[in-house]
């Protein structure tokens, strides 16, 4: 939850309230896991030099899959191994789409896989921009704050022991600078990731900080396939999805306007694929009330995430059933950050259960 205030120099977090001990936390953290190498995005994207600003193409013969066996699933994720088997990803993309069908409407309305070849196909040309240069200074409204985020960074680092060269996912990253969690990461110990920003004005901001990150300007789909929807911007910090009855019908007879309009979405793991990352450090979710329909959109068994923080607090499902979706997707409830801007519950990867299931 993010509201408007002066920025300043970072202090203490004057609250955590952690469930379980930290040093036995920080213990098993530090044990080996299974992590595959940074990837090389090269081999999947190339810059297009003839579209500005710089956008994504793709080879389409290269398309991402998943780096570990497939496992059970049990719930329906709408992914292609679920309609083609487990060997799709063997015959040519074009085999399930013709590039010149390519469209979003045809993704939209098709609601087309989450790792559909057409769906990556269309992130990566449109919808994802690089991350700027080591070498090319930011360009921060409020340089001296050195973390302004509102104690996320802390608890994570502390908990990741001040890792460098990590890899975060932040959606609701706003301008890339106010009340930003990775921001310090980035500058400091030199992490690269992901920020996902559906505000037009305020993803035009982030734009010009020169983040060392991959942005997108779209928002989180809440369904396991793409989808558009009417955007609500008039409160910049509380930005977020419309409902159907609050305000959709007055977009689709008027057409957008500068604070309420259309946004394409996407599932968080189309992103994920686009970008040929699935091991990720730190994933933050603060989206103002869609928190929990996006996380069931993951395919959980396909995609490795250290530490999570997500803001509950205008969540209508609660706390206790976020917790309990990630319990059963073997997080832990590490504990709350209560600041006075922040709402927000941490977890866990559970690092035991593999040794769980090696025991049993």
């Amino acid at each position: 939850m993010r509201f408007a205030r002066e920025f300043r120099l970072p202090t203490r977090v004057s609250l955590f309230v952690f469930p379980i001990g930290l040093m036995s936390l920080i213990y098993i953290l530090s044990r080996p896991t299974r992590m595959d190498p940074d990837p090389l995005l090269n081999n999947h994207i190339k810059r297009d030099h003839h579209n500005e600003p710089e956008q994504f193409t793709e080879q389409v013969s290269s398309l991402a899959t998943p780096q570990s066996p497939v496992e059970s699933l049990p719930v329906k994720f709408n992914l292609m191994e679920e309609t083609y088997g487990n060997n799709w990803a063997e015959a040519p993309a074009d085999l399930y789409l013709p590039p010149n069908e390519c469209t979003i409407e045809y993704a939209n309305a098709n609601k087309l896989q989450q790792d559909h070849p057409c769906v990556v196909r269309l992130i990566r040309r449109n919808y994802l921009f690089k991350p700027a240069p080591r070498s090319v200074q930011y360009r921060l409204a409020h340089p001296d704050a050195i973390d302004p985020s509102d104690g996320q960074s802390q608890a994570i680092l502390e908990i990741l022991q001040n890792k460098t060269n990590g890899f975060f996912i932040e959606v609701g990253g706003y301008d890339g600078e106010f009340l930003s969690n990775t921001l310090f990461m980035e500058r400091y110990l030199q992490w690269s990731g992901l920020l996902i920003e559906a505000d037009k004005t305020a993803f035009n901001q982030l734009r010009t900080r020169n983040r060392k990150a991959y942005t997108s300007p779209v928002c989180l789909s809440t369904k396991p396939y793409p989808m558009q929807v009417v955007y609500n911007a008039t409160v910049g910090t509380l930005s977020s999805i419309l409902e159907k009855s609050d305000g959709q019908d007055e977009v689709a007879t008027n057409g957008d306007t500068n604070s309420i309009y259309k946004v394409q979405c996407f599932p968080l793991y189309s992103l994920l694929v686009a970008i040929d990352r699935t091991n990720i450090d730190y994933f933050g979710l603060d989206v103002e009330g869609s928190e929990y329909k996006i996380l069931k959109t993951m395919p959980w068994s396909k995609v490795y995430v250290k530490t999570m923080t997500v803001e509950w607090n205008h969540t209508p499902e609660g706390e206790a059933a976020i917790t309990r979706l990630m319990e059963s997707n073997k997080f832990i409830k590490f504990g709350l950050i209560s600041m006075p801007y922040t709402r927000e519950v941490v977890y866990v990867r559970d690092f035991l259960d593999q040794y769980r299931q090696y025991k049993n």
